[in-house]
Order: C-alpha cells, then sequence, then structure tokens
C-alpha cells in the first residue's frame, strides 16, 4: 500500500498573521538582558589589577628552584639527553598493568 504525500501550501494573509505582542517583549527582554550583561561585565574588568611593571618576572616561590624537583607526572624525572634526534634515550615505555 502506497501513501501519497501531498504537501498544501497554504498562503497566509498578512492581515491576520502578526507577530504580536509576546514576540516584541522576548526581543526587548534580550535586549535588556544583554545589555546588563555588558555593563555587568565592564565593571568587572575595571577591577582586574594588572602589574605591568612586573609582568616578565617569575612568580616567586618558598621552593629553590632545583632539577631534581621537577618532575613529569608520572613520578619519574625527565631523562635528558645532548642530541635531541635520538629517540630512543628520551622515550620511556610503562607497561599495562
Amino acid at each position: 500500500m502506497t501513501a501519497m504525500i501531498s504537501l498544501q501550501t497554504v498562503e497566509i494573509d498578512p492581515n491576520v498573521a502578526k507577530p504580536g505582542w509576546v514576540a516584541l517583549l522576548i526581543v526587548l527582554a534580550l535586549g535588556v538582558a544583554t545589555f546588563l550583561l555588558w555593563r555587568s561585565m565592564g565593571k568587572q574588568l575595571k577591577r582586574i589589577d594588572v602589574d605591568r611593571d612586573g609582568a616578565d618576572d617569575p612568580a616567586p616561590s618558598g621552593d629553590p628552584a632545583s632539577p631534581a624537583g621537577s618532575q613529569s607526572p608520572d613520578g619519574d624525572a625527565a631523562p635528558t639527553t645532548s642530541d635531541p634526534t635520538d629517540l630512543t634515550k628520551t622515550s620511556t615505555e610503562h607497561s599495562p598493568k
């Protein structure tokens, strides 16, 4: 059994179909919300204190800087080599447990 779908184009009378007050209120509410969010963002950005004089200095820390103190996330110290093209020395393989 074949069903034939016929799509009828219905012309809408522009005198009957109107956008309505609800659509206008939604657009106005979105505009007001956008303006308020924009103004709030401007106030928050003005509160940011940027120290441009010491921007290139590293952040101070309580620990002394040492190569032994910087470890990879695995807990092993990252191996260093003098030849960057030698990949056998720099790669570490972990077997799955």
